[in-house]
């Protein structure tokens, strides 16, 4: 299973206009009868993470082209790009493998908050860097919260993550009693440092869902 991203970073000043443009872009998928996938607004970050996400899991590389080839056919849809071209001065579309079991990777229905732990690394690096955040996910797991996800990079691309690990929480709330449970945990103030030896940095996120 893999996730499809497109990471959106605006023109200065254009960040709500990119949100309202790949919201636009969402309809339209859903007017198509594809689906419409979803959107992420970053609340928490690096100014030099995107300002917007959009995200959806494909079964295979197959399901991924077939939806491409739907959007090229749309002259709807090519239109609302052309307008995110003028809103953006950067634009990716990276493909993420999924790792671990089904259940892990299932996404929590009522998530509203995301957060993304970004690991840029050289790409022959990218094999131990998710055996580090591997390790951490499953300690975080034992201290009862969701293990989240963890993605590894599966296509070329320039200043981008070869890892991803990606939780889900419920609102804002349940995000912050997950960080302070985490601060209580000896064990989980060593990942970053593990990660660290690994990366040429490590960027830590928070997305709202839209």
């Amino acid at each position: 299973m893999i996730t499809s991203f497109n990471f959106y970073y605006a023109q200065p000043g254009q960040e709500d206009a990119v949100l309202r443009q790949r919201l636009r872009a969402c309809d339209v998928r859903d007017n198509m009868g594809v689906p419409c996938g979803r959107v992420l607004a970053r609340s928490a970050g690096a100014a030099e993470l995107p300002d917007v996400i959009w995200e959806h899991q494909f079964d295979n590389i197959d399901g991924h082209h077939a939806d491409m080839a739907a959007r090229a056919a749309s002259a709807e849809f090519e239109a609302i790009r052309a307008g995110m071209r003028k809103l953006c001065r950067r634009f990716e579309r990276p493909l993420f493998e999924i790792s671990g079991s089904k259940a892990s990777n299932e996404q929590a229905p009522a998530s509203r908050v995301v957060a993304l732990d970004w690991i840029f690394c050289a790409p022959s690096h990218g094999v131990e860097a998710l055996a580090v955040a591997e390790k951490q996910a499953m300690h975080y797991a034992g201290l009862g919260i969701a293990r989240g996800r963890l993605l590894r990079l599966i296509t070329p691309g320039n200043d981008l993550p070869q890892v991803i690990w990606q939780r889900e929480h419920a609102d804002m709330a349940s995000y912050e009693q997950a960080m302070a449970r985490l601060a209580a945990s000896t064990e989980m103030k060593i990942w970053p440092y593990a990660a660290e030896a690994l990366a040429a940095r490590i960027e830590r996120s928070v997305w709202n869902v839209q």
